[in-house]
């Protein structure tokens, strides 16, 4: 297996209004605290080439992400096209890129021409990550280790994914080429009061890891729905520094203690899913053109789960944001069918908000004060969750 990476900061400027997504509208952007990064993992073997593209974005819709990959797709023959996943790590400290939290109900909080440079930037990212794709890995390390009290469950606090999964590859003289890290928490220690962009404890997880190890770090969140949220009391950055060095730590810590082995093969397996859209509010939206109306025949959304396998290492790649129920489900799935080490890459090729099961589905009667069922109210249809877990189920 060959090995290529290569990284971009995507911060954007503040010469125009950014205004920053995941809590209330018209929440403009200050400061810079940390720079947004774009990250890309190229995975090469002579049967196939997988790029693992990680962005610190809120979410991208299917649209956004199919240009991305065809542009990076039409630099190569039919014959050695690369399979790509882009997958959002859902921070809410960064810039508006689906549109719901601009400056009123009316109004896109998408600027149009940083989005335009953020496809740029990425598009280059991934070729330079395969263009670089010449370091040879014959081996590689994955763990996968629980990692209590940093994040909780604030919508079913009995049920908590709270394990880690890491891999590392390595040269033939074992050192380290890059590190990957997957964890199910939204990266939001700083709450709605704070106006800086950051990456959140993403940012400060990878630094502690490129700090120790010297290489690269490229991180996924998991089934972070539900909601998987930091475990604290103050909302500050010293808690986001907190729990980022807490998890490179234990990560780390658990992969000098693993042994290496051989990568024997890599596969990647697709599957679209079609739900039919039943949210009133996503419907105003589509109105107000606060998102772009991705319906197609029928109302139908269309979109897509992978299995991804690294030797061992599995991977189940889900279309937004995955509640931990099913992400637990779906990770023991794996195991069973022969995974090592288990993983849910959550938000990945699209962002379709809370993906639930559909027992525990039940949409508010009044959506504007939804309760203890907010998730339902970002969720595209109460049908996404079985269709989802079916689909993985099937590639299995």
């Amino acid at each position: 297996m060959f090995i290529g990476y290569a990284q971009n900061i995507i911060t954007p400027s503040l010469a125009r209004p950014v205004y920053l997504a995941g809590f209330a509208q018209n929440r403009r952007a200050t400061a810079i605290h940390d720079d947004l990064y774009v990250r890309a993992l190229v995975l090469c073997t002579p049967e196939r080439t997988l790029v693992l593209c990680a962005m610190d974005l809120i979410g991208l819709f299917r649209p956004d992400v199919q240009e991305i990959i065809q542009r990076v797709r039409g630099h190569f023959t039919a014959l050695n096209k690369p399979e790509i996943l882009i997958a959002s790590l859902h921070p809410h400290d960064g810039p508006d890129t689906m549109g719901l939290w601009g400056p009123n109900d009316r109004t896109s909080g998408v600027d149009p021409l940083y989005l335009a440079e953020l496809k740029d930037k990425t598009v280059a990212t991934i070729l330079t990550a395969l263009a670089a794709a010449i370091k040879e890995s014959p081996s590689m390390k994955s763990v996968c280790l629980r990692v209590p009290g940093l994040a909780k469950n604030a919508r079913n606090p009995e049920i908590l994914d709270d394990e880690l999964t890491a891999l590392q590859f390595l040269d033939i003289d074992g050192r380290l080429l890059v590190s990957l890290f997957d964890f199910a928490c939204h990266p939001e220690v700083m709450w709605e009061h704070n106006t800086q962009i950051s990456a959140d404890y993403v940012g400060y997880l990878r630094q502690e890891v490129e700090e120790t190890t010297g290489a690269p770090c490229i991180f996924f969140s998991g089934a972070l729905g539900g909601m998987m949220t930091p475990d604290v009391k103050q909302h500050t950055f010293v808690e986001a520094e907190v729990i980022g060095q807490a998890l490179a730590r234990a990560g780390l810590e658990a992969l000098g203690n693993a042994k290496g082995f051989p990568v024997a093969e890599m596969s990647v397996q697709k599957k679209e899913v079609k739900v039919k859209l039943t949210n009133i509010l996503y419907k105003f939206a589509f109105r107000r053109k606060l998102l772009p109306d991705v319906r197609g025949p029928q109302g139908k959304i269309t979109s897509e789960v992978n299995l991804i396998k690294i030797g061992p290492a599995w991977f189940a790649t889900i279309p937004g944001e995955l509640l931990p129920k099913l992400g637990l489900a779906l990770k023991a799935r794996m195991r069973a069918a022969g995974a090592q080490a288990a993983g849910v890459i959550c938000l990945a090729n699209d962002e379709l908000g809370y993906i639930l099961p559909a027992e525990d589905f039940r949409f508010p009667l009044n959506p504007f004060k939804p309760g203890k069922h907010y998730e339902e109210t970002n969720s595209i249809s109460k049908e996404i969750g079985p269709a989802v877990v079916e689909a993985v189920r099937s590639l299995l």
